[in-house]
Protein backbone atom coordinates (compact mmCIF):
# COMPACT_ATOMS: atom_id res chain seq x y z
CA UNK A 1 0.00 0.00 0.00
CA UNK A 2 1.16 3.35 -0.74
CA UNK A 3 0.99 6.52 1.92
CA UNK A 4 1.28 9.84 0.81
CA UNK A 5 0.53 12.98 3.14
CA UNK A 6 -1.14 16.26 2.47
CA UNK A 7 0.72 19.27 2.72
CA UNK A 8 0.04 22.51 4.77
CA UNK A 9 -2.49 25.02 2.74
CA UNK A 10 -3.53 27.06 4.71
CA UNK A 11 -2.88 29.23 7.43
CA UNK A 12 0.56 30.41 8.90
CA UNK A 13 2.48 27.48 7.14
CA UNK A 14 1.05 28.87 3.48
CA UNK A 15 3.96 29.88 2.75
CA UNK A 16 7.01 28.96 0.28
CA UNK A 17 9.40 27.93 3.18
CA UNK A 18 6.87 26.00 4.90
CA UNK A 19 5.03 23.63 2.11
CA UNK A 20 8.65 22.69 1.06
CA UNK A 21 10.33 21.66 4.33
CA UNK A 22 7.45 19.39 4.33
CA UNK A 23 7.28 18.04 0.99
CA UNK A 24 11.09 17.63 1.01
CA UNK A 25 10.86 15.72 4.13
CA UNK A 26 8.28 13.51 2.74
CA UNK A 27 10.66 12.94 0.04
CA UNK A 28 13.62 11.95 2.17
CA UNK A 29 11.25 9.86 4.27
CA UNK A 30 10.51 8.01 1.44
CA UNK A 31 6.77 8.74 1.40
CA UNK A 32 4.87 8.29 -1.80
CA UNK A 33 3.38 11.50 -2.21
CA UNK A 34 2.22 14.46 -1.61
CA UNK A 35 -1.15 15.96 -1.74
CA UNK A 36 -3.29 19.37 -1.89
CA UNK A 37 -7.37 20.11 -1.39
CA UNK A 38 -8.89 22.66 -3.88
CA UNK A 39 -10.72 25.72 -3.30
CA UNK A 40 -10.89 28.87 -4.67
CA UNK A 41 -12.80 31.57 -2.59
CA UNK A 42 -14.17 31.57 0.42
CA UNK A 43 -17.90 32.78 0.66
CA UNK A 44 -18.10 34.68 3.54
CA UNK A 45 -22.19 34.17 3.48
CA UNK A 46 -22.78 30.46 3.12
CA UNK A 47 -25.81 28.07 4.55
CA UNK A 48 -23.87 25.03 3.16
CA UNK A 49 -22.84 22.31 5.68
CA UNK A 50 -19.64 21.36 5.33
CA UNK A 51 -19.69 17.87 4.39
CA UNK A 52 -16.73 16.09 6.63
CA UNK A 53 -16.96 17.22 10.11
CA UNK A 54 -19.82 18.49 11.95
CA UNK A 55 -17.76 21.42 13.40
CA UNK A 56 -17.21 22.95 9.76
CA UNK A 57 -13.95 23.41 7.71
CA UNK A 58 -11.13 22.96 9.37
CA UNK A 59 -9.77 26.68 7.54
CA UNK A 60 -11.73 29.84 8.30
CA UNK A 61 -12.08 32.78 5.54
CA UNK A 62 -9.27 34.64 6.81
CA UNK A 63 -6.43 31.77 6.62
CA UNK A 64 -6.01 31.96 3.32
CA UNK A 65 -6.03 28.89 1.05
CA UNK A 66 -3.09 27.97 -1.43
CA UNK A 67 -4.18 27.34 -4.66
CA UNK A 68 -3.86 23.71 -5.86
CA UNK A 69 -2.22 23.01 -8.97
CA UNK A 70 0.34 26.35 -8.39
CA UNK A 71 1.03 24.97 -5.10
CA UNK A 72 1.97 21.52 -6.51
CA UNK A 73 3.93 23.11 -9.65
CA UNK A 74 5.97 24.87 -7.14
CA UNK A 75 6.98 21.52 -5.06
CA UNK A 76 7.93 19.85 -8.64
CA UNK A 77 10.29 21.67 -9.09
CA UNK A 78 11.60 21.31 -5.63
CA UNK A 79 11.74 17.60 -5.75
CA UNK A 80 12.48 14.56 -8.19
CA UNK A 81 11.20 11.56 -6.62
CA UNK A 82 7.34 12.08 -4.62
CA UNK A 83 4.55 12.23 -6.75
CA UNK A 84 2.24 14.51 -6.67
CA UNK A 85 -1.75 14.88 -5.90
CA UNK A 86 -4.70 16.75 -5.47
CA UNK A 87 -7.64 15.43 -2.68
CA UNK A 88 -9.31 16.84 -4.87
CA UNK A 89 -9.98 18.75 -7.73
CA UNK A 90 -13.53 20.36 -8.17
CA UNK A 91 -13.77 20.18 -11.97
CA UNK A 92 -16.41 21.37 -12.62
CA UNK A 93 -15.47 24.86 -11.19
CA UNK A 94 -12.87 24.82 -14.00
CA UNK A 95 -13.10 25.65 -17.94
CA UNK A 96 -12.25 21.98 -18.98
CA UNK A 97 -9.11 23.03 -22.08
CA UNK A 98 -7.96 25.51 -19.25
CA UNK A 99 -7.60 22.47 -16.68
CA UNK A 100 -6.54 20.09 -19.61
CA UNK A 101 -3.10 22.63 -20.38
CA UNK A 102 -2.76 23.40 -16.34
CA UNK A 103 -2.47 19.70 -15.32
CA UNK A 104 -0.89 17.95 -18.87
CA UNK A 105 1.40 20.84 -18.08
CA UNK A 106 2.27 19.90 -14.19
CA UNK A 107 2.67 16.11 -15.20
CA UNK A 108 5.38 17.34 -18.22
CA UNK A 109 7.26 19.50 -15.97
CA UNK A 110 7.24 16.71 -13.13
CA UNK A 111 8.51 14.30 -15.56
CA UNK A 112 5.04 12.59 -15.27
CA UNK A 113 4.76 12.34 -11.25
CA UNK A 114 1.24 13.23 -11.15
CA UNK A 115 -2.60 11.52 -9.75
CA UNK A 116 -5.26 13.58 -9.85
CA UNK A 117 -8.31 12.60 -8.01
CA UNK A 118 -11.02 14.86 -8.95
CA UNK A 119 -14.93 15.70 -7.99
CA UNK A 120 -17.57 17.32 -8.38
CA UNK A 121 -17.90 19.39 -5.28
CA UNK A 122 -20.02 20.26 -2.69
CA UNK A 123 -20.04 23.93 -1.92
CA UNK A 124 -22.80 25.92 -3.50
CA UNK A 125 -22.31 29.14 -2.74
CA UNK A 126 -18.01 28.66 -3.99
CA UNK A 127 -19.77 27.48 -7.54
CA UNK A 128 -21.79 30.87 -7.57
CA UNK A 129 -19.28 33.38 -6.97
CA UNK A 130 -16.81 31.44 -9.33
CA UNK A 131 -19.72 32.10 -12.13
CA UNK A 132 -19.93 28.55 -12.80
CA UNK A 133 -23.49 26.40 -12.33
CA UNK A 134 -23.64 24.14 -9.43
CA UNK A 135 -26.57 22.25 -10.87
CA UNK A 136 -25.86 19.76 -13.33
CA UNK A 137 -21.50 19.88 -12.21
CA UNK A 138 -21.83 15.80 -12.53
CA UNK A 139 -22.94 15.65 -15.96
CA UNK A 140 -20.45 18.57 -16.81
CA UNK A 141 -17.99 16.26 -14.88
CA UNK A 142 -18.37 13.42 -17.17
CA UNK A 143 -17.64 15.48 -20.00
CA UNK A 144 -15.06 17.46 -18.74
CA UNK A 145 -12.77 14.00 -18.31
CA UNK A 146 -13.62 12.70 -21.63
CA UNK A 147 -12.02 15.94 -22.63
CA UNK A 148 -9.06 15.56 -20.62
CA UNK A 149 -8.46 11.90 -21.63
CA UNK A 150 -9.18 12.64 -25.22
CA UNK A 151 -6.40 15.81 -25.28
CA UNK A 152 -4.36 13.55 -23.26
CA UNK A 153 -4.21 10.67 -26.04
CA UNK A 154 -4.75 12.85 -29.05
CA UNK A 155 -3.43 16.26 -28.61
CA UNK A 156 -5.41 17.46 -31.47
CA UNK A 157 -9.37 16.82 -31.61
CA UNK A 158 -12.77 18.23 -31.57
CA UNK A 159 -15.44 18.17 -28.78
CA UNK A 160 -19.20 18.36 -29.59
CA UNK A 161 -21.25 17.71 -26.40
CA UNK A 162 -24.17 18.94 -24.41
CA UNK A 163 -22.07 21.42 -22.14
CA UNK A 164 -18.53 22.36 -24.55
CA UNK A 165 -18.81 22.63 -27.68
CA UNK A 166 -15.48 23.49 -30.07
CA UNK A 167 -13.93 23.38 -33.25
CA UNK A 168 -10.21 21.13 -33.53
CA UNK A 169 -7.71 22.82 -31.17
CA UNK A 170 -4.49 21.41 -30.40
CA UNK A 171 -3.90 20.83 -26.40
CA UNK A 172 0.09 20.06 -26.98
CA UNK A 173 2.29 19.29 -25.40
CA UNK A 174 1.42 15.81 -24.18
CA UNK A 175 1.47 14.47 -20.60
CA UNK A 176 4.98 12.30 -19.62
CA UNK A 177 2.28 10.05 -18.70
CA UNK A 178 1.29 7.94 -21.72
CA UNK A 179 -2.71 8.90 -22.19
CA UNK A 180 -2.09 11.20 -18.97
CA UNK A 181 -1.72 11.37 -15.58
CA UNK A 182 -4.79 8.81 -13.46
CA UNK A 183 -7.61 9.98 -12.80
CA UNK A 184 -9.25 9.34 -9.74
CA UNK A 185 -12.88 10.10 -9.28
CA UNK A 186 -13.48 11.41 -5.75
CA UNK A 187 -17.20 10.95 -3.70
CA UNK A 188 -18.54 9.10 -1.19
CA UNK A 189 -21.99 7.68 -2.86
CA UNK A 190 -23.34 5.61 -5.88
CA UNK A 191 -22.51 8.46 -8.90
CA UNK A 192 -18.89 8.55 -7.36
CA UNK A 193 -18.82 4.72 -7.18
CA UNK A 194 -20.63 4.30 -11.04
CA UNK A 195 -18.08 6.80 -12.43
CA UNK A 196 -15.10 5.60 -10.96
CA UNK A 197 -16.13 2.56 -12.26
CA UNK A 198 -17.02 3.82 -16.02
CA UNK A 199 -14.40 6.12 -16.69
CA UNK A 200 -11.77 6.61 -13.86
CA UNK A 201 -8.47 4.88 -13.59
CA UNK A 202 -9.79 4.36 -9.87
CA UNK A 203 -11.60 5.81 -6.34
CA UNK A 204 -10.32 8.47 -3.61
CA UNK A 205 -12.50 8.32 -0.43
CA UNK A 206 -13.07 11.17 2.23
CA UNK A 207 -13.44 10.67 5.81
CA UNK A 208 -15.50 7.30 5.93
CA UNK A 209 -14.80 4.42 7.37
CA UNK A 210 -13.17 0.95 7.12
CA UNK A 211 -16.43 -0.31 6.40
CA UNK A 212 -17.76 1.90 4.28
CA UNK A 213 -14.50 1.79 2.48
CA UNK A 214 -14.47 -2.01 2.05
CA UNK A 215 -18.50 -1.68 0.45
CA UNK A 216 -17.45 1.07 -2.12
CA UNK A 217 -14.93 -0.96 -3.29
CA UNK A 218 -16.72 -3.75 -3.54
CA UNK A 219 -19.71 -1.70 -5.36
CA UNK A 220 -17.17 -0.21 -7.74
CA UNK A 221 -15.42 -3.52 -8.62
CA UNK A 222 -18.68 -5.62 -9.21
CA UNK A 223 -20.01 -2.36 -11.73
CA UNK A 224 -16.44 -2.27 -13.00
CA UNK A 225 -17.03 -6.08 -14.05
CA UNK A 226 -20.52 -5.44 -15.95
CA UNK A 227 -18.85 -2.92 -18.09
CA UNK A 228 -16.10 -5.12 -18.78
CA UNK A 229 -13.21 -3.37 -17.40
CA UNK A 230 -10.94 -4.89 -15.01
CA UNK A 231 -11.43 -3.65 -11.16
CA UNK A 232 -8.08 -4.99 -10.06
CA UNK A 233 -6.56 -2.54 -12.62
CA UNK A 234 -8.10 0.39 -10.42
CA UNK A 235 -6.62 1.89 -7.60
CA UNK A 236 -8.54 2.71 -4.19
CA UNK A 237 -7.37 5.44 -2.16
CA UNK A 238 -8.41 7.35 0.85
CA UNK A 239 -7.68 10.62 2.85
CA UNK A 240 -8.15 9.92 6.40
CA UNK A 241 -6.55 11.85 9.67
CA UNK A 242 -3.22 10.01 11.07
CA UNK A 243 -3.36 8.66 14.91
CA UNK A 244 -2.31 9.64 17.64
CA UNK A 245 0.40 7.36 18.14
CA UNK A 246 2.78 4.92 15.52
CA UNK A 247 0.81 2.02 17.16
CA UNK A 248 -2.51 3.21 16.19
CA UNK A 249 -1.29 4.37 12.93
CA UNK A 250 -0.14 0.64 12.30
CA UNK A 251 -3.77 -0.59 12.96
CA UNK A 252 -5.39 1.75 11.27
CA UNK A 253 -3.19 1.29 8.08
CA UNK A 254 -3.56 -2.13 8.42
CA UNK A 255 -7.67 -2.17 8.48
CA UNK A 256 -7.07 -0.08 5.23
CA UNK A 257 -4.69 -2.84 3.48
CA UNK A 258 -7.20 -5.87 4.21
CA UNK A 259 -9.90 -3.47 3.13
CA UNK A 260 -8.40 -3.54 -0.29
CA UNK A 261 -7.14 -0.18 0.12
CA UNK A 262 -4.20 0.55 -2.44
CA UNK A 263 -3.32 4.22 -1.79
CA UNK A 264 -4.08 5.86 2.06
CA UNK A 265 -3.25 10.17 1.90
CA UNK A 266 -2.90 10.75 5.89
CA UNK A 267 -3.55 14.65 7.08
CA UNK A 268 -1.19 15.28 9.46
CA UNK A 269 -2.51 17.95 11.45
CA UNK A 270 -4.98 21.56 10.39
CA UNK A 271 -4.47 24.78 10.18
CA UNK A 272 -2.72 25.13 13.82
CA UNK A 273 -0.41 22.69 13.01
CA UNK A 274 3.58 23.39 13.76
CA UNK A 275 6.47 22.37 11.61
CA UNK A 276 7.57 20.23 14.93
CA UNK A 277 4.36 18.15 14.47
CA UNK A 278 4.55 17.65 10.51
CA UNK A 279 8.47 17.05 10.87
CA UNK A 280 7.67 14.54 13.98
CA UNK A 281 4.70 12.59 11.98
CA UNK A 282 6.88 12.26 9.01
CA UNK A 283 9.83 11.12 10.82
CA UNK A 284 7.75 8.54 12.64
CA UNK A 285 6.04 7.48 9.23
CA UNK A 286 9.73 7.41 7.41
CA UNK A 287 11.57 5.06 10.29
CA UNK A 288 9.08 3.19 11.86
CA UNK A 289 5.05 2.90 10.49
CA UNK A 290 6.01 2.13 6.67
CA UNK A 291 8.43 -0.39 8.17
CA UNK A 292 6.18 -2.02 10.25
CA UNK A 293 3.14 -1.80 7.27
CA UNK A 294 5.91 -3.20 4.75
CA UNK A 295 5.98 -6.11 6.60
CA UNK A 296 2.29 -7.06 6.12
Amino acid sequence: MKVGIHLPQWGSLATRAAVLEVACAAEEADLDSVWVADHIAYPIESRTAYPYRSKGPPFSSTDGFLEAITQLAVVAGATSRVRLGTSVLVLPMREPLLATTMLATLDVLSDGRCSFAVGAGWWREEFDVVAAPFDGRGRRMDEQIAILKTAWQHGIFAHHGSSYDFETVASLPLPVQPGGPPLLIGGNGSLSWRRAAAVGDGWHAVGLTVAALRDGRDRIAAIAQTLGRDPDRLTYSTSSGMARSPDETVTRLGEFLDAGIDQVVLNIGTGDADLRAYRRAIDELGESILPQLAGR
